[in-house]
């Protein structure tokens, strides 16, 4: 039931990007592939445009960080850029907090966990010309305006690292690789991101899932001088623990943005897009949660016994859109609940902006739930899109 769930949401999204644009679903088996088609053809999904690529690896769902960046020069040539991933170092620490061996741990992440190789994989795949950077970030955790300027959150970067990485590497080395990787000549250093993207962080009882600081769910370019940015209205910040932390950090970012200056040097338009209201489910943790011994010890080291609630907030965000040529679409929350007069006024700012494309409102929170969205399942490639499916 949930992986059909996961599938509607998959088929809803490919249904609108394939009226306008050449989609590329993954797949992990030529088996996945086969079931995607007959799944596809139940719901009634025009297939002209869509192609079903195997990708050999175990997991491909989020393609916005496993998969390459796709850049292309004053040539035309197009090239893909395949950046080593921070789950790297967050799944050492993860399985270190709980006990586990991780130097063994190192190993079989470097050598065997193929989602540090998709980028290498989807470029083989796509008959691309690969540029392997030194650099460990995905694609998710930073956002260009297609003329020189870059956002990215600076804690998160330095975060998802080595330590011996963390005492060589400045923001300069960032600066220069992001500039031949991608063209960028101009960072801008934002700081934490949403709690609600916390990846397993605690804020008193109240927890979540996601990256723990990915510009995709905090701050875009919504055209190359104008930059949205989450936020949490003054009335709304004592709600709960999560969405004080969150008001807190995006008036940190807020300042930041105030005083950055585009690659031209002109300062940005900031535009605050409201945060949809929070979809909690309370957790229990049940002898069975607690029956491994790294995991109860990881809980306990964070203050919680079994038989504990925890509230665990979904990483919702208005700011997990996604461009396409003639359309944007953006999550829904109002079907969980959510204020319907804030979703109005997100619709309103986008209308706006873009006034020449079509707004498409898609319910993703079961997505959001795992801690990422649709921006995060796919990867644009100029004249296709690219969605992860491996379930």
């Amino acid at each position: 039931k949930k992986d059909d769930t996961l599938h509607i949401i998959t088929s809803k999204i490919i249904r609108e990007l394939q009226k306008d644009i050449d989609v590329v679903l993954w797949v992990t088996s030529d088996s996945l592939a086969d079931n995607a088609r007959s799944f596809l053809s139940k719901l009634q999904v025009p297939m002209d445009r869509v192609e079903i690529a195997v990708v050999p690896a175990d997991n491909v769902f989020w393609s916005r960080d496993s998969a390459p960046a796709f850049v292309i020069n004053r040539l035309g040539e197009r090239k893909a850029i395949d950046f080593n991933h921070t789950g790297f170092f967050r799944y050492i620490k993860r399985q270190t907090d709980m006990a586990a061996d991780s130097a063994a741990l190192a190993k079989t992440i470097k050598e065997t966990h193929l989602m540090m190789q998709i980028d290498s994989l989807v470029a083989v795949e796509e008959n691309e010309v690969l540029d392997k950077s030194w650099m460990f970030i995905e694609g998710g955790a930073f956002d260009v305006n297609g003329k020189g300027s870059l956002l990215v959150s600076e804690s998160f970067l330095f975060r998802n690292i080595s330590d011996a990485m963390r005492d060589t590497l400045t923001k300069k080395h960032f600066e220069e690789e992001f500039n031949r990787t991608l063209g960028v000549n101009n960072v801008i250093w934002l700081s934490d991101g949403l709690a609600e993207d916390s990846g397993g962080g605690f804020f008193g009882k109240y927890t979540s899932s996601g990256t723990n600081g990915h510009t995709d769910e905090f701050a875009r370019f919504i055209n190359p001088n104008t930059i949205l940015l989450a936020w949490v209205d003054e009335e709304e910040k004592n709600l709960n623990p999560i969405k004080m932390a969150t008001y807190e950090r995006m008036n940190r970012n807020y300042e930041i943005l105030k005083n950055a200056k585009d690659q031209d040097g002109k300062h940005f338009n900031i535009i605050k897009l409201p945060m949809p209201d929070h979809v909690i489910e309370d957790r229990v943790l049940n002898a069975q949660i607690m029956s491994k011994d790294g995991v109860r010890k990881f809980y306990e080291n964070n203050g919680f016994v079994e038989g504990d609630t925890l509230k665990f907030v979904a990483a919702t965000s208005y700011m997990n859109f996604l461009f396409t040529n003639d359309k944007i679409i953006i999550p829904s929350y109002t079907a969980q609940g959510s204020s319907v007069h804030k979703e109005k006024q997100v619709q309103q700012i986008f209308r706006e902006l873009h006034p020449d494309k079509k707004l498409v409102f898609i319910d993703a929170t079961y997505v959001n739930a795992n801690g990422g969205g649709i921006h995060c399942m796919t990867r644009q490639i100029p004249q296709r899109i690219l969605i992860g499916n491996n379930k």
